[in-house]
């Protein structure tokens, strides 16, 4: 008898072994690495990733690409399925053309409100500028591939250009250029990492255009997609969005002083009202 129930039992464990199935490996979903030492402007973004992700119905892993890469090599590798699954990036007519935007703004829109680094000894260069005309006598810096270099030179406002993001920062201490529009919430620590060049933030001017950051991913890559949006959703109902980006920016939004500065409204000629409209000025919590 108690062979048979020994057999029996085992016989059961083994159904119930059987019907429940094997835990699939979960999915690795790749960002681009960045090359920047000290470089904090994509840790939002990353958190938010993960959080869309842990959200979503699945089981995914995110991690950085193994090799680092300026955001153009980046959507091409992205586009032919090379090593990278998702891109953050501030939207255009072209990448949505191109990629499979989700369209849920990831960021409120800051992206598009800049105050500048510039040169400590330029300080009251800037205090005499009171109009955008005035500023169009001094050179802007900017990554040449950014979408914020067509928005400039769209508006009247000369830009100076560099081919990777650390080399603006000495361009403008030795005078290459004479500001650095800077989004308010990427300000604070770029003045961290290269402030010991003698760069301060003006405190009377600020730039606005629409600019919104949506996730994209490969045209071929649907299913991702719909996972993002499907996280994205259920974070924004239960909260944990909004505190999330409240833990990244708040002391960001409340130590830039917008409603203090003279604010140019700018044109966005990369994207369209309906893919982004203009932004409120944002409050801290």
């Amino acid at each position: 008898m108690a062979r048979a129930l020994l057999l029996a039992g085992a016989m059961l464990l083994g159904s119930i072994a059987a019907a429940v199935p094997a835990q699939e490996p979960p999915r690795v979903v790749v960002y681009p690495a960045t090359s920047a030492a000290g470089d904090q402007r994509g840790d939002y973004y990353v958190n938010l990733l993960k959080l869309a992700l842990a959200g979503a119905d699945g089981h995914f892993v995110v991690q950085p690409s193994a090799d680092p890469s300026v955001a153009t090599r980046a959507f091409a590798n992205m586009g032919t399925g090379r090593g990278i699954d998702v891109i953050w990036a501030p939207t255009t007519a072209e990448l949505e053309r191109d990629y499979l935007p989700v369209r849920i703004p990831l960021d409120k829109g800051i992206l598009g409100w800049r105050i500048f680094l510039i040169a400590e000894h330029d300080q009251g260069l800037f205090e005499a500028v009171n109009s955008q005309e005035q500023l169009k006598a001094l050179p802007a810096g900017q990554v040449g591939e950014w979408a914020d270099t067509a928005v400039l030179r769209a508006n009247g406002l000369p830009v100076v250009t560099a081919t990777h993001y650390e080399s603006l920062f000495r361009m403008l201490a030795v005078q290459r250029f004479r500001y650095l529009p800077r989004g308010i919430g990427e300000i604070a620590g770029e003045l961290r990492n290269y402030g010991s060049l003698g760069l301060v933030i003006e405190p009377r001017l600020a730039l606005h255009y629409p600019m919104c950051t949506y996730f994209f991913v490969s045209r071929q890559n649907a299913e991702l997609a719909r996972r993002l949006e499907q996280g994205l959703r259920r974070a924004q109902k239960d909260g944990a969005f909004e505190r999330l980006f409240r833990q990244f920016y708040g002391d960001a939004i409340q130590a830039a002083k917008l409603e203090q500065r003279r604010v140019f409204e700018l044109d966005n000629p990369t994207v369209t009202p309906s893919s982004c409209p203009r932004s409120g000025l944002p409050t801290a919590p």
